[in-house]
């Protein structure tokens, strides 16, 4: 049962589902490090200890509730809850802005429970929120209150605001998926892909006539051929399985082309990734159908070089060759097929001197290690289009709410200037950023410098911060320095974007150290940016999943015609295919003369009557021809199903008809056998018709009238027929 409602929810659904359930653990994680916090602490109080547990159960029910998929307006109001009860937490003094101990640790819950549970107007209720916790800072700390609320709203109000974009953004991906899975199963159901229409077509117009001509003119040269060109359009499918050798796939796609290709072999089997090797075979093959097109020659060749993570196709022809810039066909079906696995391609060409394409790649051990892979890019494209623009809209809209508490700071802490200018150099780092991914891939270079820049600010800035300040919102820069992994996060993989932080972990807690910092603030500084990564990386991985979706239901249908020409003639497909090899190789008896024309009748029937709930009546079909009648279907209507009038069919088994027809509705099938039957014969007959058929038996035929498919009279109601 709870495999059904999984396949049964919609795409859309599913997306929200891992939102929630992101949303959940985030909430977990920082409930679970303030409990832990807390519990560290002591002495405390009877009421400080009440606060705290309400704290921690109202946010870890809410945490549970969205892990599972039921978020709610009710699990805000119960993270808003433990707002309040946070904030009425007495101190010897107020907490400074953004420390641990400050009532901000429980205002991101209720800002991301609103976006989780409400997908209509989420900023009223975030902007409500802000208003009760500035207004409970007043209550409880006064003016400094007033002033620490102001400037942790602005920090937490960013964060959850450029939440909200991602989240949108991530929702528009995720309707793109759901509309075009749609329109591809719209699709797929009211036309047949490409390759059952050439199946058909090859069945109708070929094959067909092809048969007949088998049985009447075995000998004659056209037939000969006609016979070899069908078993060869059978035998050869459109869509080539993967050869498992580079060197055999490489083989085969020359001798397609007719050339006379010499292979050139340095090293042994390699084994490489699954797009590398469809790359290199495509954009291989593509090149060796240039060389039989447009060279003037039927010579090419092939060198392949193999060495361990290394591969190198040469292809070179000494055809006519080309001036100037390559064509289409190189540069997209060729350099671009390469280009995109990260490999390079090298075409040189001197007219009357033929032309040389070289095809290279090596395997990026640190990338393949850090999971950079070409596929991260390609479908967070299909889903998003412009990801350096969604990337650098979020980043700005962090990077306002982290300026704003800085510039709040400001009325009662000097300027931090040191801070100032490392976020000038981060957000010009974070643009460079966005720009690149606007164009295509980010390059290697620049996601080492989005990991050391950061850090290195970090360095420059913190130590100017007093001890005191530094687990406060006087710290802003922490979470100002993690933007570039943020924005790198939507075309690397969650392990790189990880890493990018790892050395603004290590300065952090190198600076802390150095002051003294206590170790709940300390914790307090490393877990927000792993939060805030964590909750990217989902949006990303949900994005790029829609991305996969779009993708998928764009690429042309997988089925190659040979498969869909068996899927249609079914059993007769074996003995059709052995009839054209004879054929085609003048070993055709004369025995199997006969049995040519009726496989032609019957390719016929499976054109007329296809799919499964024809198969019985095709058969019997096949076998009143065999027995020697000739067999005439007017159908003007093709019924849903067919199987009891198979079974009438079958009654006749023996009676030696000369002629059957077949005609009738999707209500009622008529059946007329030639010649008349004897009494005796007629009634056994009658007694063999399945229910609700009936005989009618005249001097020079009988007439067998009833439903074609009984389970449609069922489901219809048990509805009388006309003949009733």
């Amino acid at each position: 049962m709870r495999r059904g409602r999984s396949e049964a929810r919609s795409f859309a659904a599913s997306v929200e589902r891992g939102l929630q359930l992101a949303i959940g653990l985030v909430i977990l994680a920082r409930t679970t490090a303030f409990a832990a916090q807390f519990a560290a602490q002591s002495p405390y109080d009877d009421r400080e200890l009440a606060l705290a547990a309400t704290v921690v159960a109202c946010v870890t029910v809410a945490g549970i509730r969205c892990v599972l998929g039921r978020a709610s307006s009710f699990d805000v109001a119960l993270c808003t809850l433990a707002l309040v009860a946070g904030s009425l937490m007495h101190h010897a003094e107020v907490p400074s802005s953004g420390a641990a101990d400050s009532p901000i640790i429980h205002l991101a819950e209720p800002m991301l429970l609103v976006i989780a549970a409400r997908r209509r107007n989420p900023g009223v209720a975030m902007g409500a929120i802000l208003v009760l916790f500035v207004a409970l800072r007043w209550a409880t700390g006064g003016e400094d209150g007033l002033r620490y609320g102001l400037q942790e709203a602005a920090l937490i109000g960013g964060s959850a605001l450029g939440a909200l974009v991602l989240v949108a953004h991530m929702r528009q991906a995720s309707a793109r998926a759901e509309h075009a899975i749609a329109t591809h199963r719209a699709v797929q159901t009211e036309r047949m892909s490409s390759a059952e229409v050439e199946a058909t077509s090859f069945l109708h117009d070929d094959l067909i006539p092809t048969l007949l001509a088998v049985a009447g003119m075995p000998d004659d040269p056209a037939t000969r051929q006609a016979a070899a060109t069908a078993y060869e359009w059978i035998e050869v499918p459109t869509t080539e399985p993967r050869i498992g050798d580079l060197v055999d796939a490489l083989r085969a796609a020359a001798a397609r082309e007719h050339l006379d290709a010499e292979f050139v072999v340095h090293g042994s089997r390699q084994r490489m990734p699954d797009v590398v090797h469809d790359a290199f075979v495509g954009a291989a093959s593509e090149a060796l159908r240039n060389v039989a097109r447009h060279s003037g020659q039927r010579r090419a060749l092939v060198t392949v070089v193999r060495r361990f993570g290394r591969v190198r196709v040469l292809i070179e022809d000494p055809g006519d060759g080309f001036e100037g810039p390559p064509g289409v066909g190189l540069r997209v079906a060729v350099a671009g097929r390469v280009a995109a696995i990260g490999g390079m391609t090298r075409i040189e060409s001197v007219p009357g001197s033929g032309t040389t394409v070289a095809l290279m790649w090596r395997r990026r051990r640190v990338a393949r290690l850090l999971g950079m892979y070409p596929d991260h890019d390609q479908t967070i494209r299909a889903a998003v289009q412009d990801p350096g623009r969604v990337a650098l809209l979020a980043a700005a809209v962090l990077a306002a709410g982290y300026l704003a508490t800085a510039a709040l700071l400001t009325l009662d802490h000097p300027l931090q200037p040191e801070s100032y200018l490392g976020a000038a150099a981060i957000a010009a780092l974070v643009a460079l950023l966005a720009s690149t991914m606007a164009r295509g891939p980010l390059h290697p270079a620049l996601i080492v410098l989005a990991a050391l820049l950061p850090s290195a600010m970090l360095t420059f800035a913190l130590p100017a911060i007093p001890a005191r300040e530094l687990g406060g919102a006087q710290s802003w820069l922490i979470e100002f320095s993690a933007l570039p992994a943020l924005t790198a996060a939507w075309v690397v993989s969650r392990r790189v974007t990880l890493l990018l932080l790892v050395p603004n972990a290590v300065v952090i807690t190198a600076v802390a150290l150095h002051k003294d910092v206590s170790g709940s603030d300390l914790s307090h500084l490393l877990l927000v940016q792993p939060l805030n990564a964590l909750f990217v990386a989902v949006i990303v991985a949900v994005c790029r999943h829609a991305g996969n979706m779009v993708t998928s239901s764009q690429a042309p249908p997988g089925a190659d015609r040979s498969t869909a020409l068996e899927r249609l003639l079914g059993a007769f497909f074996a003995p059709v295919n052995a009839i054209l090899l004879h054929a085609a190789d003048g070993a055709l008896a004369r025995s199997e003369l006969p049995r040519a024309a009726l496989l032609a009748y019957s390719a016929r029937d499976c054109l007329y009557l296809p799919g499964e709930e024809h198969a019985d009546l095709r058969s019997e079909l096949t076998a009143l021809r065999a027995a020697g009648a000739r067999v005439e279907s007017r159908l003007t209507e093709r019924p849903k199903a067919s199987r009891t009038l198979a079974s009438a069919l079958r009654a006749l088994v023996g009676t030696a008809p000369t002629h059957v027809t077949i005609s009738g509705t999707v209500d009622e099938s008529v059946v007329v056998v030639v010649p008349g039957m004897a009494a005796e014969e007629a009634a056994r007959i009658t007694r063999a018709l399945p229910i609700s058929w009936q005989a009618r038996v005249e001097p020079e035929a009988m007439v067998l009238t009833g439903p074609p498919d009984l389970a449609s009279v069922i489901r219809r109601g048990g509805r009388r027929l006309a003949h009733d």
